[in-house]
């Protein structure tokens, strides 16, 4: 059952990734065998639902070679106690402002007394009864990762990463740059300072950090600022460019 995501993270290694949109288990199969430490399939904007990122992940997990992560569509305990019941550990958590929505957060990945999670007896994350020790050792391998996508989250860094039963803390450029103003404008040099002055804020708090950015130069430029895992494209964004580029050496 050991969480080797997490694992890494503790351990701080670097993890490449690749955020995952198209919902389909072929899709997953392909790009699970390219190698990346993990993949994330989203359920925030796509048309995802649970039982397609069942089947995706077990597309995944069938090459032996990413770790699997998912993005509920919002930090609400009906949404991530089935994703907890099958079988996803790793979860990035969207829109976590402060302390408090941290708190509900970790509260819907925990038991009670700790937390508010409901108790299903067999399914998918114990391997339907076989785990005998599922009770026991569930805790320890969550891997609950608040995302940071407005001013006001960065402004509460110290408050959201120590929470207790947070991992790491993810930063999303794209939702932090429209609250900003400057929405898509990812040079912006406001955009940066505001991103390196959280990853610092994350690092005095002995916090990995995650992000999601599509472009090669910015996703060396995360790496090089000190970012621990980060999704270096989409499925649906190397799909799109393979498609264009290729009819383009043609028709032009």
């Amino acid at each position: 059952m050991q969480n080797n995501f997490k694992k890494k993270i503790l351990e701080n290694k670097k993890q490449i990734g690749l955020w995952s949109n198209l919902c389909s288990e072929i899709t997953a199969d392909i790009i699970a065998g390219a190698g990346y430490d993990w993949i994330l399939l989203d359920m925030e904007h796509s048309a995802n639902d649970v039982q397609s990122v069942v089947s995706q992940s077990q597309a995944i997990q069938s090459k032996n070679k990413s770790e699997v992560l998912v993005r509920p569509a919002w930090n609400d305990p009906v949404k991530i106690k089935p994703l907890l019941d099958y079988g996803f550990n790793s979860l990035v958590i969207p829109m976590v402002n402060n302390k408090e929505d941290a708190k509900k957060a970790v509260e819907s990945c925990y038991y009670p007394p700790k937390g508010v999670r409901g108790v299903a007896m067999s399914q998918r994350g114990n391997d339907y009864t076989r785990d005998k020790d599922y009770f026991k050792n569930i805790e320890e391998n969550i891997c609950l990762i608040p995302q940071l996508e407005t001013v006001k989250s960065i402004d509460n860094i110290s408050g959201i990463a120590n929470t207790d039963g947070v991992t790491a803390l993810f930063i999303g450029p794209a939702d932090l740059s429209a609250d900003m103003g400057i929405l898509g404008e990812f040079d912006n040099k406001e955009l940066w300072k505001m991103i390196e002055k959280a990853v610092v804020e994350i690092k005095k708090n002995n916090k990995s950090v995650g992000t999601l950015i599509g472009r090669k130069d910015l996703v060396q430029r995360s790496i090089d600022i000190g970012f621990d895992f980060v999704a270096c494209g989409t499925d649906s964004n190397l799909l799109a460019k393979g498609s264009d580029d290729l009819l383009a050496v043609f028709k032009n």
